[in-house]
C-alpha cells in the first residue's frame, strides 16, 4: 500500500507479526508436549543418574535419545529418527526445570 508516494509497511508489519506469533505458539506446544512426556514418563527414568545431561525426545514415538551436548544428542536421535522434523523433537536438560514460556514482548508486544 502506498501513502503519499511511500510504501505502508505496517500492512506487512502485522503479517510478519502475525507469522512470529503462529510460531511461537507451535513451539510452546512442542514444549507442553514435551514435558508431559518427560514428566509422565522419563523422569523417574533419568534422575538423578543423568542430572546435566540432555535428553532429546521424539515426540510422535516417545523414544528419547541422552548427550551432553545438543549435537551428541541429536546424532544419536538422527541415526534412528533420519527425517524428524521441526515440531517432532523436544530437548531438555536432566533434573533442571524446563522453560516452556517462548514469548519476548518484542515479538507479541506483551509486558513481561
Amino acid at each position: 500500500m502506498r501513502k503519499a508516494g511511500r510504501i505502508d509497511h505496517s500492512v506487512y508489519n502485522v503479517g510478519l507479526m502475525s507469522a512470529q506469533a503462529d510460531v511461537i505458539e507451535a513451539r510452546e506446544e512442542v514444549a507442553r508436549a514435551g514435558e508431559h512426556i518427560y514428566e509422565q514418563s522419563l523422569r523417574s527414568l533419568l534422575e538423578p543418574a543423568h542430572t546435566g545431561r540432555l535428553v532429546l525426545i521424539h515426540l510422535p514415538s516417545h523414544d528419547y535419545f541422552l548427550g551432553d551436548s545438543l549435537v551428541e544428542g541429536s546424532d544419536r536421535l538422527r541415526e534412528k529418527y533420519p527425517n524428524a522434523g521441526r515440531g517432532e523433537v523436544y530437548a531438555r536438560r536432566v533434573g533442571q526445570e524446563a522453560v516452556i514460556r517462548a514469548r519476548t514482548p518484542r515479538v507479541t508486544g506483551e509486558q513481561l
